[in-house]
């Protein structure tokens, strides 16, 4: 009696468990974004990245080991920095790496109010290699538009850094949504 109890208990469990995934739909979002930094004033913008803390009786610097930076970096539709704004990476960052390599990244991806995606944002974090071309850190989470968001954000250095401190990256966001049918529309925002 106990073992039939327990069978049933089971392909119940399952029947619920297959429906519940049956309800679910992934949604895939890919952008291509373009993080426009200055690490001093220029004729263009103000300073956007700043050293906040750091070891010390040492110089703090984008190499030095314990240095932390807080920024926000403008995030453009183009490698122009004329092309629209589409919204700015903000975030604390700190050099983790004796050699000064390694950054250690905490960043929020903010879109415009008045743009697509409606104020949301796509929290990052990950270790950035000053050293290598790319990057890849990881999509943590997000808000409104991409809520549940999971999956990673490929960080690609550009041609465009000039002697002015003005530095341009690549981001492509490779975003993953898991959500239940019965999900808000997202459209609201």
């Amino acid at each position: 009696m106990a073992k039939s109890l327990a069978i049933a208990s089971l392909q119940i469990l399952s029947v619920l468990l297959l429906a519940s995934l049956a309800q679910s739909k992934k949604v895939y979002t890919h952008l291509t974004l373009y993080d426009h930094e200055f690490k001093g004033p220029t004729a263009e913008h103000k300073q956007t990245i700043y050293p906040v803390a750091g070891l010390p009786d040492v110089k703090w610097g984008f190499l030095q080991f314990g240095t932390l930076f807080i920024g926000t970096n403008i995030l453009k539709e183009t490698i122009s920095f004329h092309s629209p704004t589409v919204g700015h990476l903000h975030g604390v960052v700190g050099v983790a790496s004796l050699d000064g390599f390694a950054i250690e990244a905490l960043a929020s991806v903010h879109f415009l109010e008045h743009g697509k995606y409606n104020g949301s944002t796509v929290e990052i974090k990950g270790v950035i290699n000053q050293d290598q071309q790319v990057s890849e850190v990881a999509i943590v989470g997000g808000t409104k538009h991409f809520r549940y968001a999971t999956g990673y954000m490929t960080f690609t250095g550009t041609p465009v850094v000039n002697a002015t401190g003005h530095n341009v990256y690549k981001l492509d966001l490779h975003i993953t949504q898991d959500l239940q049918d019965d999900y808000p529309s997202i459209a609201q925002y």
